[in-house]
């Protein structure tokens, strides 16, 4: 019987993978049916060339449409531990909603949490929290904050 169930087991996984793709051999034609069939999910049409991705204009879903590049701000990256407590969106959880707060209430508070400074009945929770962020970190969070 063992015997048996190994080679039953051997030959399942000899089968395994034995799917091929065929995409490489569609024609012209079949590409261009695909291509057709799959625009009205609003696939974007963007250039081959890598330099020219910012640039567009790009067309989606008919409609011509401008892309710019937008970096990041750096207290985004930061915000990654607030967001556990405040809310991806800054809509609050366990802490209070930050969403809404000006960028010198935001800096405010986060610069009385690192003081050692108690502010409200979770402030045990944001001394440490504050107590690691520099001055720049507190800057760039309450920017960031405001974009929420």
């Amino acid at each position: 019987m063992k015997i048996f169930i190994i080679i039953l087991i051997t030959a399942l996984l000899a089968s395994c993978g034995g799917a091929q793709d065929n995409r490489a051999s569609l024609n012209n034609s079949q590409k261009a049916e695909i291509s057709q069939r799959i625009k009205a999910f609003g696939v974007v049409n963007l250039p081959s060339e890598p330099s020219e991705f910012f640039t567009g204009p790009y067309v989606v879903n008919g409609q011509a449409m401008q892309v710019a590049a937008v970096e990041s701000l750096p207290g985004e990256a930061k915000y990654g531990a607030c967001a556990a407590c405040h809310g991806a969106n800054g809509g609050g959880g366990m802490g209070p909603a930050l969403a809404g707060k000006t960028t010198e209430y935001i800096s405010g508070r986060l610069t009385s949490y690192k003081n050692g400074e108690t502010v409200g009945s979770q402030s045990n929770l944001m001394w440490a929290q504050a107590g690691m962020l520099s001055e720049v970190d507190i800057q760039d969070l309450a920017e960031y904050v405001t974009t929420l």
